[in-house]
Order: structure tokens, then sequence, then C-alpha cells
């Protein structure tokens, strides 16, 4: 670990895996005994809260408009997302859709997310804090871009450039059996130019992963699993992996 780092977690489009890769990120960054926060920024579309079956009692929402304190839309995720001396915190975008509206219809000063985020990694004594935002190109994702020590952009084979901002890293995430890995590295490359990547295959089980559940814990020994922590470890300063040999 290189130090405390602001990951922002982005795409072009929906249906890339974002949510879900973001949470098993933290989850195997956590398990490595690090201190992870995970704040899910995609108001219009919010995924973390299902994914994580915390309660959003509280939310980024409920804090953007002012009705409460960012502490208190942090949930504590039991023990299994954590090992040894790790562990894992959760902020949900909203509560339900009026509050959505609030900070959407409304507006909200874009410089209270940033405080959040900064406020978060204080208060929790945070190692790596991964925001995940929303698809295409919002306010959301281009705050947190800003903000981010680094950025990872997760992408479908034949995809597209990644919302003229320049990602640290890119994942081509869900990618098919069928396909030879350097072919889908050659054309990833034709989209996204001279950027780290790395294939994550296609696997049933984390596609249809259900809520409370992280595909680095139900399968802990699946070569994908294995992708995904090398993964997280490059976001905290690693080298980033590379094709998988042979």
């Amino acid at each position: 670990m290189t130090g405390m780092r602001i990951v922002s977690v982005s795409s072009s489009y929906g249906g890339t895996g974002k949510t879900t890769l973001a949470v098993n990120i933290g989850v195997a960054a956590a398990r490595s005994g690090l201190r992870v926060a995970i704040v899910d920024t995609a108001m219009q579309s919010p995924g973390l809260a299902d994914a994580l079956a915390v309660p959003a009692t509280w939310s980024l929402a409920d804090y953007l408009c002012g009705d409460c304190d960012i502490a208190r839309a942090v949930h504590h995720l039991p023990p299994w997302a954590a090992g040894g001396e790790g562990a894992l915190f959760a902020v949900a975008a909203i509560r339900g859709h009026e509050d959505a509206a609030g900070a959407l219809v409304g507006g909200y000063d874009p410089g209270l997310l940033v405080e959040g985020c900064r406020r978060l990694v204080d208060a929790l004594d945070l190692d790596l804090l991964l925001l995940d935002t929303p698809a295409g190109l919002t306010t959301e994702a281009v705050v947190c871009a800003g903000i981010a020590d680094v950025s990872l952009h997760v992408d479908r084979i034949r995809g597209r450039p990644p919302l003229r901002l320049s990602p640290s890293f890119l994942v081509i995430n869900m990618v098919p059996a069928s396909l030879a890995e350097p072919d889908v590295l050659r054309q990833a490359r034709s989209v996204h130019g001279d950027v780290p990547m790395t294939v994550l295959p296609y696997s049933p089980e984390f596609a249809l992963a259900g809520a409370g559940e992280a595909f680095v814990t139900a399968h802990p020994e699946h070569g994908l699993s294995s992708r995904i922590r090398a993964v997280a470890r490059a976001l905290t300063g690693q080298p980033f992996p590379g094709p998988a040999p042979g």
C-alpha cells in the first residue's frame, strides 16, 4: 500500500458490471486488511445498496440535500466482507425516489460531494475509497474523476471511448471464453489507446451474484477471483495485471 487512494469507477454505458466489480474489488481489498469504503454516487440508477444488502436508512442524496451528515449515511459491513484488520463501509446513493429527486431536480453543490468524500476518508481512517459513478458523462462522474487519485474504467468488448476522461486503468469485463484474450486486448487498445488494461472473463456466478454476496468470498479459488484481487492490489499501488500466461 502506497498511501490512501480515492478511486473513481466509471463506465460509458450501463450493463458493464461496474457496480458488481466495484463491490468485489472493495471486498477483496478489505479482506486483505485494508479499510475500504464504497460510495454509490449513481442517484439516477443506484445499485450498491442492493448488491450489498444494506438498508438505506440515510443516503448520499440526503447528505447532498442537507438532511444529514455524511457520517450518518455510512453502513459498516459485517465480518464476511473484511478480514484481519480490514473493514468495509458503504454509502448508498438514495433511500427512495423522493430524496433522489431532491438532489437531482432541486440540484446540489458539487463541492458537497467533494467535501463528503474527504470527510469520509478522515472519519473512517480509510486506505481506499471507491466511488461508484453513474454510467455516462454525468456531473457525479466528472466530479469523482476530478478528486480521484486513480480512475478505473469498466467496459465490455467492442466498447466505447471512456467519456472524454482519461482513465488510469481499464478493465474489459465479462469477456466470453470463446474469445482469445490477445485479440480482446488488441481491439480494446484500438478504442481506448495505450492504457494499462486487463481482461476479466465471463462467469455466470459473477453476473448473477445475489444481494449481500461477493464473488470473491463465495468463490475464493476461482481464477476470476484471483484476477479481481490483482486489480484491487493495482489500485493501491502495485503493478496492474497483464494478460494471463499461456
